[in-house]
């Protein structure tokens, strides 16, 4: 699924500043016999609470520093180049190398790392690839591919050994699980047979950055507003979509406030 932002995470010896005063509160109660037990009690839950706040309020600081990255990341993505061509299909695709040597300098410029990890086999005997974004300010996402083995050819006949369709397998899921988590397109360098692609328009990074800003405002899951809209992030939302899902995020803001 913005401007991206400065997220200034402390130091642990500014973390230990922050708490010194209720460090030195609670230390005080606990040596003086005169205040109940009670009361330190309270202190301490109290300290807990605000810990735990903190924390919250780092990982919500670090999931939109996630999704703003990720959608400045993608506006940004060039249209990889297909280079190689598919002699049974007589079709053109670009391979793992060239994606990852045009896409992988822009992923790598807003703070995102990915690994792909194979993880066995399904009940199904497809290859599981456990994939992971994560992100410069500390939040990251994950997942798992099933990939079925490519170890046949066009007529179903067995044409690698296991090891020959384990590594292909493998780098055929690490392409699509990659062009598809980070919303990369591939095209010829004319790009003139793609026009079903040119007829719809994605929204842009303005529409992108209203669009987080109302989620945040309403308290709305991203994740299950992506999934209501069939897209993995808001930067694949069509434009034709985009005032419905606003109106949508206006009319619960609204609801919130009655």
């Amino acid at each position: 699924m913005s401007a991206a932002l400065e997220i200034h995470t402390p130091t642990e010896t500014q973390s230990y500043r922050a708490d010194a005063p209720m460090i030195s509160m609670i230390e005080r109660i606990a040596m003086d016999p005169n205040i109940p037990l009670d009361r330190l009690e309270k202190m301490l839950d109290m300290k807990e609470r605000m810990e735990d706040r903190a924390r919250e309020d780092e990982e919500r600081q670090a999931k939109k520093a996630y999704f703003a990255a990720m959608s400045k990341c993608q506006s940004e993505l060039p249209v990889v180049i297909k280079n190689r061509g598919n002699d049974h299909t007589k079709s053109r695709y670009a391979d793992l190398a060239a994606i990852e040597e045009q896409a992988m300098p822009t992923i790598h410029k807003h703070g995102f790392a990915v690994s792909f990890q194979p993880d066995g086999y399904n009940n199904k005997g497809e290859l599981r690839i456990v994939w992971e974004i994560s992100h410069a300010e500390g939040h990251s996402r994950n997942g798992v591919g099933e990939i079925p083995v490519d170890g046949a050819g066009a007529q179903g006949k067995v044409n690698k050994t296991g090891t020959q369709a384990f590594g292909s397998t493998a780098t055929y899921g690490r392409r699509y699980l990659l062009c598809m988590l980070f919303n990369i397109s591939t095209g010829d360098d004319t790009d003139g047979n793609n026009q079903s692609a040119k007829q719809y328009s994605t929204i842009s990074l303005d529409q992108v950055k209203i669009l987080l800003q109302l989620i945040e405002e309403t308290g709305s899951d991203i994740e299950a507003f992506c999934r209501l809209g069939k897209i993995n992030s808001l930067p694949e939302m069509i434009s034709e979509n985009y005032d419905r899902a606003v109106n949508l995020l206006e009319e619960r803001k609204k609801r919130m406030a009655q």
